[in-house]
């Protein structure tokens, strides 16, 4: 099944299977659609699949945040398991996206990241809310990174918690 995703779009097809417009924030609609990377655009049609197949009824658009090759879009099961992980969070973390997948994200905390944040955002995990927040990150190499976090979780049509999906991106001070 084709959608189309642009903002001229009928929200219908959408409606009809019970999701909401991925362009649509609140009732307003986002900018004219952008241009993405072969490798964003790539990232952006497989999450896109994968959403459909879970029937998730909250919506986070991220088609924006993938603009920027070097930001990553991660999609864990309910128990926080990575399942995917965008060509951006190789680029940002050094890990490879199949040494990411069936571990929970915490494997880039480290020494330095603030337990305040870890705590807030467990908080937001286990309260299933949506969470914005910077926390200090390690890459593969072992080198500290400021990374600005939000995460959604996601729900199917029977309102069951499915996914968790984090959208990062690296903070300069």
């Amino acid at each position: 099944m084709q959608f189309n995703l642009s903002p001229k779009a009928s929200t219908d097809t959408f409606s009809n299977l019970g999701l909401i417009h991925p362009l649509m924030v609140g009732n307003e609609f986002m900018p004219p659609l952008i241009q993405l990377s072969d490798e964003a655009q790539n990232d952006y049609e497989i999450i896109c699949k994968y959403a459909l197949r879970q029937g998730w009824v909250q919506w986070a658009d991220f088609k924006m945040h993938l603009r920027k090759s070097a930001n990553a879009v991660v999609i864990t099961d309910h128990r926080q398991i990575i399942r995917f992980a965008s060509a951006g969070f190789e680029k940002m973390t050094g890990y490879t996206t199949d040494f990411a997948r069936g571990k929970k994200p915490k494997f880039l905390q480290g020494k330095k990241t603030e337990s305040d944040v870890r705590a807030a955002i467990r908080e937001a995990i286990e309260k299933r809310e949506f969470i914005d927040a910077v926390l200090t990150n390690y890459r593969k190499n072992g080198e500290a990174y400021l990374c600005r976090v939000k995460i959604f979780p996601m729900f199917n049509r029977s309102s069951e918690l499915v996914n968790f999906l984090a959208l990062e991106n690296e903070v300069f001070a």
